[in-house]
């Protein structure tokens, strides 16, 4: 039961719903925050009856004495706006003074305009009205002598661009802050999903074999655990194939053995037949072992010149009477397997010198790879057998020579080669010839932009 409740709270659902739930705790107090903080603007209301008692003299219960100040002015500035005119004629009324003696002017509340004309209209009649102003004021009152007694309300309105200014504030701290976490809980979930998928590309692509990382939430440790228990199978199954078919194919080789005995001694003619067909026998099961001693061998990596290795394998088929040619010898080191890497080149170059008459061998450093060609000037592939050419025991030979064409075993032993040195090979058609690119990296990693097995090859 404890291990139950343990696994769900490290699951994709239990995060999600940890991050919802730490967004609204992190949005919830900072809006707390603000208001404890701001508190209620200073900008109390003051009504057209409190400022009566303020010309008066009277105490007002909104603004407190040390609010409103007292002075003379020569000249009271004119009335510009709506509220200013309905304002000073309501507080004309109530002081029963004349209209032209009464000045005030709003600071604040000319924004409120609509509001205050509405409820003089509505009340007016009854001379009920009596609305109110919330910002800074100065009220002129005429003396006799025509000088202006003032009546200055002021209003710090720090408190209320604060109270603005935290409204905004908690929206932009609370991306701050949502934001990192919103970050963290997706890393936490998509960092084992990108290493998840990377590790099964490398699987499926045959560059690695080492266990997927048991990490991350539970939903993708569970993955993680039965693709290794899958890899593993299927690690199994191929080895159990593969000593499968090495060891039928090492005890076809006594038959043989037997068979060429008994054919020496029948006429010329049936043992030309019998020997040739035999022979075509002892091929296939010496392609067939190097194929399944390159799959289950292991890998050997020593470091080694590139240039050494190509012109052995050029000269040993001029020797033979080929025509192989090596562009340069340019001194270049790479790590891999010797024999790996011998059969790679050999079985490319004389896939060429099966279907062209000349092999021209060239190499270059690309980067952290070395690229290497193999051009022969033969009639090439047709598309659709370039997609099929690294399937084991597949024979293109309809496209190119009827009457050539080997086992089917030497592209696919050179793919099995080159991907375990984490390299890749392309098979392209040029005009009056085919190519055989071979990419492999120097420092004898898996290329991390390499093409997986299904995009190896160009048509």
């Amino acid at each position: 039961m404890r291990s139950g409740v343990v696994g769900w709270l490290n699951s994709v659902q239990a995060h999600l719903i940890l991050l919802a739930l730490g967004t609204i705790a992190a949005v919830t107090v900072f809006s707390v925050i603000a208001i404890n903080l701001t508190g209620a603007p200073p900008a109390s209301p003051v009504s057209v009856y409190e400022m009566t008692r303020i010309v008066r003299g009277m105490d007002v219960l909104q603004t407190r004495p040390k609010k409103v100040t007292q002075g003379r002015v020569v000249r009271a500035p004119a009335l510009d706006g709506a509220a200013e005119h309905i304002i000073s004629s309501l507080l004309a009324q109530r002081l029963d003074f004349p209209a032209e003696n009464v000045r005030v002017d709003l600071q604040y509340d000319n924004r409120r305009a609509d509001a205050i004309a509405n409820e003089a209209r509505l009340y007016g009649d009854e001379k009920a009205a009596n609305p109110v102003i919330f910002g800074s004021f100065t009220i002129f009152i005429r003396q006799p002598d025509g000088t202006w007694t003032t009546f200055t309300r002021t209003v710090d309105h720090w408190q209320a661009r604060s109270l603005r200014f935290w409204r905004y504030a908690t929206y932009y701290l609370g991306l701050v802050v949502v934001l990192p976490l919103a970050m963290l809980f997706s890393l936490r979930i998509s960092r084992p999903v990108r290493t998840f998928a990377a590790a099964a590309d490398r699987i499926g692509a045959g560059l690695d074999d080492t266990p997927v990382p048991v990490v991350g939430p539970t939903e993708i440790r569970q993955a993680a655990v039965a693709l290794n228990e899958m890899q593993a199978r299927i690690a199994q199954f191929i080895q159990e194939r593969t000593a499968l078919v090495g060891a039928i194919a090492h005890d076809l080789r006594t038959p043989l053995s037997n068979l060429r005995f008994r054919v020496a001694n029948i006429d010329l003619e049936t043992r030309a037949s019998a020997e040739e067909e035999i022979l075509r026998m002892e091929q296939l099961i010496n392609s067939t072992l190097d194929y399944v001693d390159g799959e289950g061998r292991p890998m050997m990596a020593e470091p080694l010149d590139l240039g050494s290795l190509l012109q052995t394998l050029t000269d040993n088929c001029r020797d033979r009477g080929a025509k192989v040619s090596l562009a340069n010898q340019e001194r270049m080191t790479l790590t891999g397997d010797p024999i790996r890497l011998r059969r790679l080149f050999m079985n490319l170059i004389e896939n060429g010198l099966k279907f062209g008459e000349h092999v021209a061998v060239s190499y270059v450093r690309a980067a952290d790879s070395v690229v290497i060609d193999m051009l022969d000037n033969g009639p090439g592939m047709a598309r659709e057998d370039i997609a099929r050419a690294f399937d084991p025991f597949f024979r293109g030979e309809r496209s190119r020579n009827r009457s050539t064409g080997g086992i089917g075993l030497g592209l696919a032993i050179a793919e099995s080669a080159a991907r375990a040195h984490g390299g890749t090979i392309e098979l392209q058609n040029l005009d009056g010839g085919f190519r055989a690119r071979v990419r492999l990296p120097i420092n004898g990693q898996v290329l991390p932009d390499g093409p997986l097995r299904g995009d190896l090859v160009q048509a």
